[in-house]
């Protein structure tokens, strides 16, 4: 049987309060995981979406619960393509400007744009703190270079 007053001890020992902070942090970082496609990701392809209706395009949102994909449907052929992905990478080793979305076991996590012209491929361009009104602009930086190289 334990000493309950050696139990009570480290309730209040600042090792205890540092990994209980830490499991805080971790909890946030799980939270921003699941939350980031559908709070951030999710509005602002809607509200794209809508926007281009106005302008003869269609849009198709595909979202999961690591990704959300934009479609942009012009005369019935995809025009554009437009992804965001949750995927895993490494942790520097430096202070990391960007906060990193962190998972149940601690593995980190960052938001990437996808494009797809002959192929999807991965543009580095990190949004993993993004406003809905940052990824917004993101999207149409995207799609006007794409307008300037297609039309």
């Amino acid at each position: 049987m334990s000493n309950w007053k050696e139990t009570l001890e480290h309730l209040f020992s600042d090792e205890y309060r540092q990994r209980s902070v830490q499991k805080q942090e971790e909890r946030k970082g799980k939270l921003r995981a699941k939350k980031f496609i559908s709070e951030v990701v999710e509005p602002a392809f809607e509200e794209i979406a809508d926007a281009l209706g106005e302008y003869g395009r269609d849009a198709e949102l595909l979202t999961s619960k690591n990704k959300a994909i934009l479609r942009v449907i012009h005369e019935g052929k995809e025009e554009f393509y437009f992804a965001v992905n949750i995927q895993p990478h490494q942790a520097h080793k430096f202070m990391f400007p960007v906060l990193p979305i962190k998972d149940d076991e601690g593995k980190l996590y960052r938001a990437v744009i996808y494009l797809k012209e002959t192929k999807e491929r991965q543009v580095e361009h990190d949004i993993t703190n993004y406003t809905r009104a940052e990824l917004i602009e993101t999207f149409l930086f995207y799609y006007r270079r794409h307008f300037e190289w297609r039309h």
